[in-house]
């Protein structure tokens, strides 16, 4: 089986992520897709270790501003279809949710996240997350449960936070891949959803930083080993 993993970026991060060194670390052949840019996606064989769906600012809800997500949707279907393992994350869960035929809207009380919240998982959910997590959200949109999809966590602000289907497709609303250099440059370019219900202070979220990556780094390391198949022997 190929080692080359698709990763599908919606903006100009300020270094590479957490889960895309990981995965280089363990001997994937990590390739950036950017469509945001113009970049065109790539053929799928189905040999494939694994498509992976990352966040940005884009609205699901707003595909005449970013056509592109269509490409990417059809996409994840076709990967999702020949029995690639998929992750989306925040956006890409997003994506993902819309494609399997559910709503994907703002909060109805216009609540956001922005910073570290209690993570609730299911009884399937301790399959795959501990009792007791808190993790970093920022998003203003979530997701209702597809139908066929398994639930597998709860969240504080929006309900919906991680969901599985088909044995190949996983659903993250939350965003555990963000490093230090990252979260600063979210509270530099969205420091205007600071403040907004839900959402917590530059205090608050650098205090949670401090508190609660390291176990989300560890989770996030043991999850992508296993989803994607770990280090080349």
């Amino acid at each position: 089986m190929s080692r080359t993993i698709h990763v599908i970026e919606h903006w100009r991060g300020a270094e590479p992520d957490f889960g895309r060194r990981h995965m280089a670390g363990r001997g994937f052949d990590v390739r950036v897709v950017e469509p945001w840019r113009g970049e065109a996606l790539p053929d799928l064989s189905g040999d494939e270790a694994g498509v992976m769906l990352m966040g940005g600012p884009q609205y699901v809800t707003e595909l005449e501003d970013a056509p592109y997500l269509r490409k990417e949707m059809r996409f994840a279907e076709r990967a999702m279809k020949l029995g690639v393992p998929v992750v989306g994350v925040c956006l890409g869960s997003q994506m993902l949710a819309l494609m399997l035929g559910a709503r994907v809207g703002f909060h109805p009380e216009d609540h956001a996240t922005f910073g570290y919240y209690d993570l609730y998982p299911t009884g399937a959910g301790r399959s795959y997350f501990p009792e007791r997590m808190k993790v970093l959200a920022g998003n203003s949109q979530g997701w209702e449960m597809p139908s066929g999809a398994t639930p597998l966590a709860y969240g504080e602000v929006f309900e919906n936070q991680a969901f599985v289907y088909g044995g190949n497709t996983f659903a993250l609303q939350f965003h555990p891949e963000v490093t230090r250099l990252i979260l600063d440059q979210w509270q530099d370019e969205f420091a205007s959803m600071i403040g907004q219900a839900g959402t917590q202070t530059i205090e608050e979220q650098d205090l949670g930083f401090a508190a609660h990556d390291a176990s989300i780094k560890r989770w996030y390391a043991g999850f992508l080993d296993d989803w994607f198949g770990g280090p080349e022997n």
